[in-house]
């Protein structure tokens, strides 16, 4: 019987392939939006900032912009992205205004989840003007008419090679998804409510520590806060994001010194950043946070802040924006990672018990999307059990739990990490067609029963399951065992 590790390099060989699908078709899209826009440049005036929006939607549409119906995406993107680079323009012009308009409408970007699928998905098209103003060193447009313009124009052209080349490189087969059971609407005013006192610090100490480059400690805060979804999650995104940007700013402001005169390489050596991120995020953030860095780091570069003299000032502002972005995440109405991951691992169990019942193409797309969803909630969890798993190795303290034994928090938590871990990889390598029904059977009556215990209600004892030579199955019995393991139970009432 084939040990539930040896599935890990299957698992993660899907996911580099579906990373690089997703990733080539994302930057083709920007691309496709960058030559267009330099074709439209003079009629512009400077069109460095119209440049960088477009390439910023275009490429993040794939993610923001899926599931979005055509004729909104159309008028809705344009309208948004032209009242954010209005409150661009007023930040330029009133700073504290500005500022403070711009923390209101990251709440609302937030703040929207709550309101259902139509309202989150407009609160996500805000997230990509709110991104593009900081990462931009220019405003779009020279003037107020030019700033409107420009936005609507960088922004049609984005969509429209956006839907040119999805068209061409086709992901999965996209299906109307129903959405899961959304968190109570509280955890989303909570993440709002982070989300704007990490700005408005990043803000403060940005303009009063850094005046002349206070956008780094904005951006750094804005990045580990909008997609948060728990207090680990903040942390991890955190330490990811400086542990990229590290490297990425160290490396990169060494290449934009000699590139400032030299726009074509610039560009080139950008969208060469790109492209390696984009492939590269869905596998690990801290890449993505690399990539974004360095991009940042040559693009500045062309306005002649290059060199290592600006490495120590953006090392220290990017670890000031994500300590902005942590404190609020552990002192201001906390969410606790596990009682995220449990919600979105109840979703996935619900999801694969749906497939097993009845296999088809429609479970397995739904299937596919809640473990995404379980993927990046548990994201510090796994994190942290492999970085305790690594330290046991090193110490040399490796641990065996004893069933009925050792049930500390700590050996809980691993329990149910590996359990999702392993949950995860069979999912990927599951063809519940041909999967025998007794199988299936055993499985769903052991979903039931996981599904139980998630809820603290009386749960039955757990099934046998013949998983013969088949290592998915093997996984997966394996992944829901460790998952109840990591539970706490409530005794079974008699009768």
């Amino acid at each position: 019987m084939e040990s539930p590790s040896l599935s890990m390099p299957t698992d993660l060989l899907q996911r580099v392939r579906r990373a690089s699908r997703d990733g080539l078709r994302s930057f083709l899209a920007a691309a496709g939006t960058f030559g267009t826009l330099v074709l439209l440049s003079p009629w512009a005036g400077e069109p460095l900032g119209v440049y960088v929006l477009g390439v910023v939607v275009a490429f993040s549409l794939d993610r923001v912009g899926k599931g979005q119906e055509r004729a909104v995406l159309l008028v809705a993107l344009p309208v948004v992205t032209a009242g954010v680079a209005a409150v661009g323009g007023l930040m330029r012009a009133e700073p504290p205004l500005g500022s403070a308009l711009f923390v209101g409408l990251v709440f609302l970007s937030v703040h929207l989840r709550r309101y259902g699928p139509r309202a989150s998905a407009a609160g996500r098209l805000m997230t990509l003007p709110l991104l593009a103003m900081f990462v931009s060193p220019v405003p779009v447009g020279d003037s107020a008419r030019g700033t409107l313009v420009w936005s609507v124009v960088a922004c049609l052209v984005a969509v429209a090679w956006h839907w040119g080349v999805s068209a061409l490189v086709r992901g999965e087969r996209a299906a109307a998804v129903p959405p899961p059971p959304p968190a109570s609407g509280s955890s989303h005013t909570k993440l709002a409510l982070q989300a704007a006192i990490a700005l408005g610090l990043a803000f403060t100490a940005g303009h009063l520590l850094f005046p002349a480059h206070w956008s780094w400690t904005v951006v750094t805060a804005l990045v580990v806060t909008i997609g948060a979804r728990s207090r680990g999650h903040v942390l991890h995104k955190g330490v990811q994001r400086f542990g990229g940007a590290l490297v990425g700013a160290v490396s990169a402001t060494l290449i934009a010194g000699p590139l400032h005169d030299h726009p074509v390489a610039s560009a080139v050596v950008i969208f060469a950043y790109l492209l390696a991120g984009l492939v590269l995020r869905q596998i690990d953030y801290a890449y993505w946070s690399f990539a974004v860095t360095s991009m940042l780091a040559v693009l500045y570069g062309l306005l002649g802040q290059a060199g290592p003299e600006f490495l120590a000032e953006r090392l220290v502002e990017i670890l000031l924006g994500t300590a902005c972005g942590i404190v609020p995440a552990f002192l201001v109405l906390p969410i606790r990672t596990e009682a995220v991951v449990r919600r979105n691992l109840a979703h996935t169990l619900h999801a694969l018990g749906d497939l097993l019942r009845e296999p088809g193409a429609e479970h397995e797309q739904v299937l596919h999307q809640r473990a995404e969803g379980l993927r990046t909630a548990a994201e510090p969890l796994l994190a942290r059990h492999r970085l305790s798993r690594l330290l046991a190795r090193r110490t040399g303290r490796i641990f065996t739990r004893r069933p009925g034994l050792d049930a500390s928090p700590r050996r809980a938590r691993g329990e149910l990490a590996e359990g999702v871990r392993g949950l995860l990889a069979g999912m990927e390598r599951l063809d519940a067609g041909a999967t025998p029904a007794p199988a299936r059977a055993a499985l769903r009556r052991n979903i039931g029963t996981v599904r139980l215990t998630l809820a603290r209600r009386p749960a039955p004892d757990l099934v046998p399951v013949q998983a013969g030579q088949d290592p998915a199955l093997t996984d997966l019995d394996a992944a829901l065992r460790a998952v109840h393991a990591g539970l706490p139970a409530v005794p079974e009432t008699p009768g």
